[in-house]
Formats: C-alpha cells, structure tokens, sequence
C-alpha cells in the first residue's frame, strides 16, 4: 500500500510542470492527516493519573496495616487487603486464587503460630492503577526463624490499593 501511494504521488508529481503545487498539497494534506491523529490521540481517551508520593504512602500503608493485622492475628482485616480475584504464590505450595483460599491459608499459618512477622519495603514503583512494591520479611513459623524476600503487585480500585498478587521466598535453606 505505501509503494502505491507513493507511486501515486511521483505520477502527482510529474504530471505537473513545476511540481511544486502537487508537493504543496501532498505536504497540506499530510500535515493535516498528522494534525487530526495528533488531535484525536490527545483528547481521544481518559488520561490516567500518574503515580507519585501520595500512591507510594498509600502502598505502604497497605503493607503496614498487613504487617500488623497479621501480627493480631486479625485474617478478616488482612483480607480486606487484597482484592476478591487476589493471586497468592508461597513458597512449596499449589498457587491460591480469590480471598476464601487466602482466608484458609492465613487460618492454618496464624494457627500453626506463625508471628513476629516484619515487611520491610525496599522499592515501590507504579503506573496508572498497577504497582508494585517489593522488599524483605522476616517473622517466626512456629519456633523457626524465617527471612525472606517479597513481591506485591497492587491495583488501584477506586481509589484505593489492594494487594492483587503476593510473591514471596525464604532466603534460608529448607530445614
């Protein structure tokens, strides 16, 4: 299609004596073309609000209020946290989808006295409605000491961030 339009516009071209008035509307026509792509582009769709200092805290306030309803052992706050469709990957377990798994998870973990548990986030970053925040952990399994590193993904749902997927894996070897 490129090789006939600019087959077309050489033939324009030649048939013209001078040339310059086919150059003139080939360039007025492009430069309009250009100008209602532009146009539609920028008023086209709804603009999405950039991530800055005010998402950063929010996330972070997020992963301390996880911290410390974990801590309380408070499953029904910590699942407000995430979003219905929340995809959790631990570490030598099957993947968990949606906040009746996370529920039963949480349950066994809290129950099994599991505690002590203390995020410490390194990077958090973001576009649009999706961020993430990635650090280390360390908390207490029982009577064994465990460290870690992690991964949430956020989205922003009306305002408000909620973990969507959680990542995360011990730095000590299996005991």
């Amino acid at each position: 299609m490129w090789r006939k339009n600019f087959v077309s516009i050489s033939t324009i071209i030649q048939a013209d004596e001078t040339g310059k008035d086919a150059m003139k509307r080939v360039l007025t026509a492009t430069l309009v073309a250009m100008s209602v792509c532009l146009s539609a582009s920028a008023c086209g769709g709804k603009q999405e609000a950039e991530f800055g200092i005010p998402d950063q805290q929010a996330i972070r306030s997020v992963t301390s209020a996880l911290e410390t309803s974990f801590n309380a052992k408070d499953v029904d706050k910590l699942l407000t946290l995430y979003t219905e469709n929340s995809v959790f990957m631990p570490p030598n377990k099957p993947l968990l989808r949606g906040r009746d798994s996370l529920k039963q998870f949480y349950d066994g973990l809290l129950n099994g006295g599991s505690k002590d548990l203390k995020i410490t986030p390194a990077d958090v970053s973001g576009h649009g409605t999706l961020a993430y925040e990635s650090g280390s952990y360390s908390m207490t399994n029982g009577t064994v000491p465990d460290r870690g590193k992690y991964l949430f993904i956020f989205r922003n749902m009306n305002g408000s961030w909620k973990i969507e997927y959680t990542s995360w894996s011990s730095d000590l070897p299996p005991s």
